[in-house]
């Protein structure tokens, strides 16, 4: 059996080769793990205001333990979907008048 040296070493690489590999891999989950947004639907959103005549119909993902932060989604006719900020004023004021239409 061939094992392969590092470079003056006296070390076989493959072990360290492996430690590398997971080491990397435990980095990039730690990343994606503090990141927490592995199932958010939205990339990017947009503040621009979107004419309601456009809308199709409103989703809104509450913040959950598959995404940390709450998603907007307007499905526009005839075709398209769109993420909108919430912060953005004019979304705060539908979403104000969607849950006052609930109530009634």
């Amino acid at each position: 059996m061939r094992v392969l040296v590092g470079l003056g070493t006296g070390v076989p690489m493959l072990p360290g080769l492996l430690l590398l590999l997971l080491m990397s891999h435990a980095a990039h989950a730690a990343i994606l793990e503090v990141n927490g947004n592995l199932s958010c639907r939205c990339v990017k959103t947009t503040s621009d205001y979107i004419s309601p005549k456009r809308y199709e119909s409103i989703e809104i993902r509450p913040v959950g333990s598959t995404c940390r932060r709450p998603e907007i989604i307007i499905k526009l006719r005839p075709s398209g979907k769109v993420c909108v900020n919430p912060d953005a004023p004019w979304v705060k004021k539908l979403l104000k008048r969607i849950a006052s239409t609930k109530k009634r």
